[in-house]
């Protein structure tokens, strides 16, 4: 596991290794973090430093000598302060700051805006700017995701500063709800749960998965996500085209080797092998389906097959059997099914519906 690790973090090195990482490094005033620093800092941090207070701190309407010459009496302005940072004197020789730096949930441009920037000409200011940035990968995807949730549909042109109120206010509350599930979980002693180490391909013993399935003879099944609706990009502009080609890959990709539960008869299982592309001009697109006594080299027209296949339109009917099918059988081949009201990343719904009562006839189709 160690070696996959180190391979993820060699292939990502250059994106994840900036400046703003670096300077942030050697100014956090977490105690362990300063004395790893102490003993790993390299001319890497300085330069990165050096940079950074030429792009941050320093008056960008100064030129020639005057730029660098102001340029050298900040850096060595930042060397003095840097040097009673590290070594706890002058400005940082008091024991209730650092007493309050040890604390884990201390964030580091807060303990600087405290402590250090009205006291420093440099180092203050610098870390401020430093330390309040998101660096991280994950958290960018994940304010990310959460702009795309509220920049969707007729909201799709609001303003910067709108969105960014908006943001804010849906960020808070998923860590609230988070902060609350994790207390739950932590009150019934379950920090984690199998999806966690799932998440990472890791097993319950924090083995990889795939070192341990290569010593076996059976494979990993790859996790097949499914959303249970008809996708924005599942409707052409118009028939056609050169994207005829594309849309078919990517609706065959989507749909071939699902099962769906007829739900009436004998409520039999059919597997979808063919999306039929022939009504493309009204958007009506059809899949066929068929169980596993179906003899391919007969084909639909003989009469051992009537009753072995049949069509299926794109339609909440379809993905309501298909639900049910994998509602029965959860997590078979890997299949993971999502609703329109489940939280997953895609384009907005064609089709809503929901359940009001049992089989095909409890389905309730519209906008809601």
């Amino acid at each position: 596991m160690k070696d996959t690790i180190m391979r993820f973090w060699i292939k990502r090195r250059d994106n994840l290794v900036t400046d703003y990482s670096l300077v942030g490094y050697m100014l956090s005033p977490n105690p362990k973090i300063m004395a790893h620093c102490d003993v790993n800092k390299s001319s890497l941090h300085v330069d990165a430093a050096d940079r950074l207070i030429e792009k941050l701190i320093l008056d960008p309407m100064l030129v020639g000598t005057t730029r660098r010459e102001k340029l050298a009496d900040l850096i060595d302005k930042f060397k003095d302060e840097y040097g009673e940072f590290t070594s706890q004197r002058g400005k940082f020789a008091k024991d209730n700051i650092w007493m309050v730096a040890a604390k884990q949930e201390t964030e580091g441009f807060r303990w600087h805006a405290k402590y250090s920037i009205e006291t420093t000409e440099v180092l203050g200011r610098l870390a401020c700017l430093v330390l309040s940035k998101i660096l991280g990968i994950g958290t960018a995807e994940r304010n990310w995701k959460q702009v795309k949730k509220v920049k969707k549909g007729d909201r799709a042109k609001t303003g910067v500063d709108k969105t960014t109120k908006q943001v804010l206010i849906f960020s808070q509350h998923q860590m609230m709800r988070g902060a609350l599930r994790r207390t739950a979980l932590s009150t019934a002693g379950k920090l984690w749960d199998d999806n966690d180490f799932a998440s990472m391909k890791m097993d319950e013993y924090c083995k990889d998965l795939e070192a341990r399935v290569g010593d076996v003879d059976e494979p990993m099944t790859p996790t097949r996500i499914v959303r249970l609706w008809q996708e924005r990009w599942e409707v052409p502009r118009r028939p056609g085209g050169k994207g005829h080609a594309q849309l078919l890959a990517r609706m065959e990709k989507k749909y071939i080797g699902l099962k769906l539960d007829e739900m009436e008869k004998n409520w039999s299982i059919f597997t979808i092998d063919e999306v039929n592309f022939t009504g493309c001009r009204h958007k009506k697109f059809e899949l066929r389906a068929v169980t596993n006594k179906y003899d391919d080299k007969k084909g639909e027209t003989h009469l051992d097959n009537s009753d072995e296949y049949d069509t299926w339109e794109i339609n909440p009917m379809t993905y309501a059997c298909i639900a049910e099918y994998y509602k029965n059988v959860p997590g078979i081949d890997g299949v993971v099914c999502y609703q329109p009201e489940d939280d997953c990343d895609s384009d907005e719904a064609g089709d809503e519906w929901e359940w009001i009562g049992e089989g095909k006839a409890g389905l309730l189709q519209g906008k809601k």
